[in-house]
């Protein structure tokens, strides 16, 4: 079985590699914005494509991998880790050098960019390498092949096995449901009031808060950390080692608590491999869909609880006596799960989030077909917008360039931020028939029984399972986007008195 084994160490030093690339994206992103140095690092990181490239496409990466297939009786590990060597092996090797570096290359200078673009609302300064950005992803697309389409071959990249035509049977038919679900919350004379959310609120005072509730939440801060960013990410940077960002805003306390709770659901997935799987190929999330669920999970079906702000409002009131001092702590959960169409996806509510999905999803499908083109996408996002959401974004940075996804090359990604969603609603009803009192843990801080379950059922498996194969054998059943509107309607037609 030294074949397996010599399989394994190879790949560990190729993620050992990917460990180095996110250490000196974390920098970037952490540490380094505003600075001219941003060139510097993006050929560094160029350098590291181009190293974990030439051992993915090796001599030796494929005998080691045609000797591995000839074994009969793997066992369930190592079978997937031969399953996912070949997979990262067929794709690279379709890949020029050259392209893997222009690519990773153009990465780095266009979140540059996107970050002056978004600063200044305009989004002209941004078409250049957008468009470049653009045509690399057709590029690669077409080198690797593995659809007939080439945003499903995208697609694949992030939710493997996932295609334009599976996405669009599940996001079609609950498009509808939400947009009527909106008009019926709409339709509620008494509904709950936002605006306690949108006082001043001290962004230190915020930021040490965020840190205390991830601690509770069994956040490890002796393999990991938080810090501030423009846009809240996750990353590890080893097995032991997995950081958060979130960023504060004085004037909407969602966006700092909501965003740490999220990113801390993500955080708990990457701690909660086990050990066997550390710094191996299947050391990772099994899709980004499921690894939403467990972000989405958190930060909604407990962060948006009535029993987790039992236990956080009194701290709250504390920290913010001059808001929350005499505010009902009945009204200020209704504040948190108001419905309301906004502009910014990450500070959007459980309704209307799908909703900011499924544009994206239809603009990219378009963009990369070229039906639409990059000097096109303000006025299309913002006539899209209206239809979905029925507002119109003031300017740029609250419409087309909210997110950094584009700027990093990552189309195709933001379909497995609804997959996510409506993963969880279907685990967590799992969670709750097997344990109906997991809210009342919540009343009290306590967090360790609903953690226990995902990492038996989701975390310890890393990459093991292909996510229809994983939420077949969480739940009993393929995914259902039923299990999503049925949790919004036992939830919030109590909230909205209807």
């Amino acid at each position: 079985m030294s074949v397996i084994n010599d399989l394994r160490e190879y790949f560990t030093e190729i993620m050992r590699l990917n460990y180095i690339q996110a250490l000196l994206g974390w920098d970037q992103e952490v540490n380094m914005r505003g600075y001219k140095s941003v060139e510097g690092r993006s050929e560094q990181l160029a350098l590291i494509a181009q190293l974990m490239h030439k051992r993915l496409t090796s001599e030796k990466a494929e005998k080691l991998i045609n000797k591995a297939e000839k074994l009969k009786d793997l066992n369930e590990i190592d079978a997937a880790m031969l399953r996912e060597a070949k997979r990262a092996y067929e794709q690279e090797v379709k890949l020029p050098e050259e392209l893997v570096m222009e690519i990773t290359k153009t990465a780095g200078l266009s979140q540059q960019t996107w970050q002056k673009a978004r600063e200044k609302k305009d989004f002209k300064m941004f078409i250049p390498l957008l468009e470049k950005t653009v045509e690399l992803q057709r590029e690669k697309a077409r080198k690797l092949e593995t659809h007939p389409d080439l945003y499903s071959t995208l697609i694949d990249l992030y939710e493997p096995g996932a295609t334009y035509n599976w996405v669009a049977n599940i996001f079609n038919p609950i498009k509808p449901k939400l947009i009527d679900f909106v008009k019926k919350l709409n339709s509620s004379t008494d509904k709950p009031d936002q605006s306690i959310l949108r006082k001043n609120y001290d962004q230190d005072k915020q930021f040490k808060l965020s840190l205390e509730i991830i601690k509770k939440l069994n956040f490890d801060f002796e393999a990991g950390r938080q810090d501030l960013s423009t846009h809240p990410f996750t990353t590890t940077l080893s097995s032991t080692d997995t950081r958060i960002t979130t960023r504060t805003r004085e004037d909407f306390l969602n966006e700092c608590i909501f965003g740490t709770i999220h990113e801390c659901g993500h955080a708990l997935y990457e701690m909660g491999f086990k050990k066997e799987l550390h710094d191996t190929i299947l050391g990772t999330g099994t899709s980004l869909g499921i690894h939403e669920s467990q972000s989405r999970m958190l930060e909604n079906f407990v962060g948006r609880s009535k029993e987790f702000w039992m236990y956080w409002y009194p701290i709250f009131q504390k920290t913010f006596p001059e808001n929350l001092k005499d505010y009902p702590m009945e009204e200020f959960h209704r504040a948190v799960n108001s419905v309301q169409p906004s502009f910014i996806r990450v500070n959007a509510d459980e309704v209307t989030y799908g909703l900011h999905i499924i544009l994206r999803f239809e603009i990219e499908k378009d963009l990369i077909d070229e039906k639409i083109q990059v000097s096109e996408l303000p006025q299309i996002w913002n006539s899209r917008f209206e239809e979905l959401l029925g507002i119109i974004p003031p300017d740029d940075k609250e419409g087309v360039l909210q997110d950094i996804h584009w700027g990093m090359g990552m189309i195709g990604y933001f379909p497995t931020y609804f997959l996510g969603t409506l993963y969880a609603a279907q685990m967590y009803d799992v969670a709750l028939k097997k344990m109906p009192n997991l809210p009342e843990d919540y009343k009290k801080g306590e967090f360790s029984n609903l953690l226990n379950f995902v990492r038996e059922n989701v975390h310890q498996h890393g990459a093991v399972f292909r996510a229809p194969d994983l939420i077949k054998r969480i739940t009993g059943e393929n995914l259902n986007s039923n299990y999503f509107m049925k949790y919004l309607e036992k939830k919030f037609y109590p909230l909205y008195r209807l």
